[in-house]
């Protein structure tokens, strides 16, 4: 299933202002880190993994089926797509340990499976946006390699795009599986904690000032099909 770019990554990071003192000199790589600490203070939220609508008052959650939810993603069927995500998603979590999964009987000759969070899934748990999300990870920001400046085409000014080079810390064991990270568009150079290109934007106001648009941290990933592949980098 194909699903939009402005819908995979939603950034939840706090906006943070800074004044622009000098082009080359600006301390891009300590503000940058700055922003990314300052959101995820306890280093386990850089990256996260939407499993579905389901809040934390919803478990234990019974899942059900949508009509349309097995036809090719469309305008028409993307609710439905999305429930049938969300069901797998479940289910691929449950066997890792983050759910309990019960066969809840059939409805309409469809089977039904209820979900509970366990412990272990408690422990990387992120309700947020309505949605179950398992989170993980900080960025590390190792260097800048350069700077872009460019016109908003939404409202006009300036879009500073600011190109670095980072490294994941704080990477759980699960996420290093294959059927996880390849699900939600990971890479394994990412999960494995190797250098990796992050772009932050900044809105640059008329008198200089560096504002926060979008960054590497807190950047929620939805899910894709299991038979879909992403290239490694």
């Amino acid at each position: 299933m194909q699903i939009k770019t402005s819908l995979t990554t939603l950034l939840i990071f706090t906006v943070s202002s800074f004044l622009l003192t000098g082009c080359d000199n600006y301390p891009y790589k300590e503000k940058i880190q700055n922003v990314y600490d300052n959101h995820n203070p306890t280093g386990d939220k850089a990256k996260c993994m939407m499993v579905g609508s389901v809040t934390q008052s919803m478990y234990p959650y019974t899942t059900y089926y949508m009509q349309g939810q097995d036809l090719p993603f469309s305008s028409s069927t993307q609710k439905a797509n999305y429930n049938r995500l969300k069901n797998d998603s479940l289910h691929l979590f449950a066997g890792i340990g983050f759910f309990t999964e019960e066969y809840a009987g059939e409805v309409d000759g469809r089977a039904t499976y209820r979900y509970d969070l366990t412990d272990l899934g408690r422990k990387y748990v992120k309700f947020a946006f309505g949605e179950t999300n398992f989170c993980f990870g900080r960025v590390v920001v190792d260097k800048i390699n350069r700077t872009k400046d460019t016109i908003n085409g939404v409202g006009g000014g300036t879009v500073r795009d600011v190109y670095f080079t980072y490294h994941l810390e704080n990477v759980p064991d699960w996420v290093k599986d294959p059927q996880i990270y390849k699900r939600f568009r990971y890479f394994k150079k990412q999960v494995n904690g190797e250098p990796f290109p992050g772009i932050h934007s900044y809105k640059v106001s008329s008198n200089g000032k560096l504002t926060t648009m979008t960054g590497e941290s807190g950047a929620y990933q939805w899910a894709s099909d299991f038979n879909e592949e992403i290239k490694e980098e």
